[in-house]
């Protein structure tokens, strides 16, 4: 699938010379993504490990970071969450995953959702100073085989601030 790329007519007539090479790159850079997407993903993102979710994660921040310094891109969210087939609250979550951790903390017997629980909870924890020590707690309890369910690890997470709070 070749991917097109519009722009408004008064930009086009705005480009400073050497512009239409960049566009090119643009959007050779932007299929190129999508090809690395498409073949981590395979049919569906349900199989997909934790450690191949980071994969997407990075691919998505550094071309973010390619993209930024280029040009300025309208409905770039809704693009980019109807050509990966994911909502826009799951790109942001993987691109800040991939900012926050390591590949090395990353561990495929974590299920990719309970470090999504975990960056949400990210802002208050760091205001604790908890973040970094929760990200370890997460990893030994998969190491472990000792993960609690996703849902109790959210309250988990909840309580944990509470508590810090409090004193």
């Amino acid at each position: 699938m070749k991917t097109v790329i519009t722009f408004h007519s008064s930009d086009y007539f705005a480009l400073q010379e050497g512009s239409t090479e960049k566009i090119k790159e643009f959007e050779n850079l932007y299929s190129d993504v999508i090809e690395k997407i498409n073949k981590i993903k395979g049919s569906k993102y349900d199989a997909l490990s934790s450690s191949k979710y980071y994969e997407l994660g990075i691919i998505l921040k550094d071309f973010n970071q390619k993209a930024d310094s280029e040009f300025e891109i309208k409905n770039y969210n809704d693009s980019i969450s109807r050509d990966f087939d994911l909502s826009k609250d799951y790109i942001y979550d993987l691109i800040t995953i991939a900012e926050v951790f390591k590949k090395s903390e990353i561990i495929d017997s974590i299920p990719f959702s309970y470090y999504r629980a975990l960056k949400r909870k990210r802002k208050e924890l760091e205001s604790l100073g908890l973040f970094e020590m929760e990200k370890k707690r997460l990893n030994k309890m998969g190491q472990d085989n000792n993960l609690p369910g996703r849902e109790r690890y959210k309250l988990e997470l909840i309580k944990i601030i509470d508590s810090k709070k409090v004193k």
